[in-house]
């Protein structure tokens, strides 16, 4: 049976419309087992159905989905597992879940125009980000009584990054589990933050370049976590300390941009009012043209992520 992705896609109960139509047959989706639901009383499962990425194509896709929590959850541990292909999965949330502009659920939105170019009318989660995962088969558990909270009544911004370099369509799909923690239980909550070096990164043709970026934080701040992104000219990207006692002391590593080191600091990490971070990220252009920051693998990023301790 050949369809038209574009008015409405059924799969376990669960309807998807899509703002862009692809042609494929759904007996050319294979079979795929997820993670199970879990179980009542202890977590929250966001699942997006299987959608095509066509050949030779790279297909970067957003989703709302709500979670069906009534009440504030604590997220300890999220699980990520998607269809071979990946580069990325992220859940952002809404600073709003009522703001009229947000995007409708279920609606899935394509990064970019059929001709390639970004769509900069895509609308995305404008709340905070919940959970990055940078591989297939993800899991990030945290200590005993750290968490993530997610408001009430939540939807997450589902963000799935595919390529294709086939010369047949293949499929994405995601399935992202949190499971929960009673508030009674929670001793730190922690929040997520980029520090982009999207304002300074150009990459001369034919090239070996060294970007660095440099932020610095105007209160103290306890960071827990780090982990990196780049694509794939990227090849080492490090981290260090600005300012301060250790000032230049090296904080984090990472020379495999498809599977990042997630560091966890015990103790924090403190970063003292004044002080600050540096990105240091190296890139080889082995192309004819400059490469500017951008979102397909053909651009390039350097974003490091933190986890701060929110309380």
């Amino acid at each position: 049976m050949k369809i038209k992705f574009i008015l409405l896609f059924l799969l376990g109960g669960l309807s998807l419309s899509c703002q862009k139509g692809f042609d494929y047959d759904l007996k050319d989706v294979p079979p795929f087992e997820g993670l199970e639901v879990p179980a009542v009383g202890t977590g929250y499962q966001v699942h997006v159905p299987p959608f095509p990425v066509p050949a030779n194509y790279e297909r970067e896709i957003f989703v709302r989905m709500a979670v069906g929590n009534r009440q504030d959850i604590y997220v300890n541990k999220f699980e990520v597992l998607c269809r071979p292909g990946t580069h990325h999965l992220i859940a952002y949330g809404f600073h709003d879940e009522r703001d009229p502009s947000n995007p409708a659920i279920g609606v899935m939105r394509d990064q970019n125009l059929a001709d390639g170019r970004v769509n900069f009318n895509l609308n995305m989660g404008s709340g905070a980000m919940y959970c990055g995962a940078q591989e297939p088969n993800f899991t990030l558990q945290l200590p005993p009584g750290i968490a993530i909270r997610i408001p009430a009544n939540a939807s997450l911004d589902m963000n799935s990054h595919y390529f294709n370099v086939t010369n047949q369509t293949l499929f994405g799909e995601v399935f992202l589990n949190m499971t929960t923690i009673p508030v009674d239980s929670v001793k730190e909550l922690l929040e997520i933050h980029p520090i982009s070096n999207e304002s300074v990164l150009l990459l001369p043709k034919n090239a070996s370049t060294s970007i660095e970026y440099s932020e610095t934080f105007w209160r103290r701040t306890e960071i827990r976590q780090m982990f990196a992104h780049m694509h794939k000219r990227g090849e080492v990207f490090s981290v260090y300390k600005v300012g301060g006692a250790n000032d230049g002391e090296l904080l984090y590593v990472s020379n495999d941009y498809q599977h990042p080191p997630y560091k966890f600091f015990d103790p924090p990490l403190v970063i003292e009012e004044g002080e600050g971070i540096k990105t240091y990220v190296q890139y080889n252009n082995e192309t004819d043209r400059e490469i500017r920051y951008g979102v397909t693998s053909e651009d390039e990023m350097g974003i490091l992520f933190y986890s701060e301790n929110g309380r």
